[in-house]
């Protein structure tokens, strides 16, 4: 018979495999997204975009996608993140590095009100600013030329934007999960829908506050707590086996 432990280091290894695969077919949209789109809030105009090659002006269903994922959100609460979001995939390899630091939890939980406020600055571009373009949608063949065309000719909003981007990625080899746990507006908008979501990882009675799980997540949280993404990673540390996947309407 397979041991708890065995089943869960396959629920790790299906874990990496699902995130790889969704990066693979995501991975483009995110890199037009971060690189080539006009607006300042990407991934939410792709209905107007003049960039005509990138798969998300390509889907006739856009918004449909966003109901996806808000229903995914509301059955799984922040599974997005720890599952599909190629982002998460890309932090979760520079988190590999053995070197990074990792904060104490307060200093944890004060920065993580970052992806909130950037939540926040995203809603007011997008309906108090009117989603303005902030960049010249460039239509040369050659994507990396179209991108370095892009950061020359491009408004000071959008340098900002994307630079914050890749310094919060590129953070990740320092500082695990940077991008997830304190700047992305996804994140802040994901952990909004967690308390109403039916299903999430959780913490049984038989819990004794060891802290073991925290200690081996790599976004330094437990289980249905501030960034827990539900990938799973901390169900076989814990001694005492209570973390499950809990019902939003079970004690």
């Amino acid at each position: 018979m397979m041991s708890k432990s065995g089943s869960f280091g396959y629920l790790k290894v299906a874990n990496c495999v699902i995130h790889l695969l969704s990066t693979l077919f995501l991975g483009e949209w995110a890199l037009y997204g971060i690189f080539r789109c006009p607006f300042v809030v990407p991934f939410v105009s792709c209905q107007n975009c003049p960039v005509i090659t990138c798969p998300g002006r390509v889907a006739q269903m856009f918004w449909g996608v966003w109901v996806a994922w808000l229903v995914l959100a509301i059955f799984l609460a922040r599974s997005f993140c720890g599952w599909i979001c190629p982002g998460g995939f890309v932090q979760r390899v520079l988190a590999s590095n053995p070197f990074k630091a990792k904060l104490d939890l307060a200093a944890d939980r004060t920065l993580a009100f970052g992806k909130y406020i950037f939540l926040a600055l995203c809603i007011l571009a997008y309906f108090f600013l009117a989603q303005p373009r902030v960049n010249v949608p460039i239509r040369i063949g050659e994507f990396w030329q179209a991108v370095g065309l892009t950061f020359e000719f491009a408004f000071p909003m959008w340098i900002f934007r994307t630079g914050l981007v890749l310094v919060g990625l590129a953070c990740a080899l320092f500082l695990a999960f940077t991008w997830c746990r304190f700047l992305c507006p996804m994140g802040g908008f994901l952990e909004l829908v967690k308390p109403v979501a039916l299903f999430r990882l959780a913490r049984g009675s038989q819990c004794n506050d060891c802290d073991v799980c925290r200690h081996s997540c790599a976004l330094n949280t437990r289980p249905n707590e501030e960034n827990c993404t539900n990938c799973g990673d901390c169900i076989s540390s814990c001694p005492k086996k209570c973390i499950h996947l809990k019902a939003l309407w079970t004690k």
